[in-house]
């Protein structure tokens, strides 16, 4: 049912994280959330249940979180195992010729993902009142 806020008893919290994982609408599970692939592309308001993304001033700023931590995770992991396979001494060329790939173009990809599943962690944290819809 749109319009319906996602803490209604039957829409668990693992279910709104994995919505917004899957790029869906964390309240109605609904797609089509971006206009395009790619960086600032979503929408305002979910096109299913009207949902308001940005409910407050500054809130893609928690998704920029979420890109950073798992874009230098990804990273560091890159570089580890990396070590683990040519051992420590390989050449720092090396890893930064296999590092910086990821640290470019992991967050470029992982943007649409980052904004849903920041999306889903404020609606779990403040879930949405019916103002926060059309």
């Amino acid at each position: 049912m749109p319009g319906r806020p996602p803490h209604d008893g039957q829409t668990a919290g693992v279910r709104v994280l994995w919505r917004g994982l899957t790029l869906a609408c964390p309240s109605c599970g609904g797609r089509g959330l971006f206009r395009r692939w790619g960086l600032f592309a979503i929408r305002e308001r979910c096109p299913h249940c009207r949902l308001k993304f940005e409910r407050m001033e500054g809130h893609w700023l928690g998704a920029v979180a979420v890109n950073t931590v798992v874009s230098a995770t990804a990273v560091i992991l890159t570089v580890v195992v990396a070590m683990l396979v040519w051992g420590t001494d390989v050449s720092r060329g090396l890893l930064l010729a296999i590092a910086a790939p990821v640290g470019v173009i992991l967050p470029v990809l992982f943007d649409p993902v980052s904004r849903t599943l920041w999306t889903a962690i404020d609606a779990l944290v403040r879930p949405p009142t019916p103002a926060d819809f059309d």
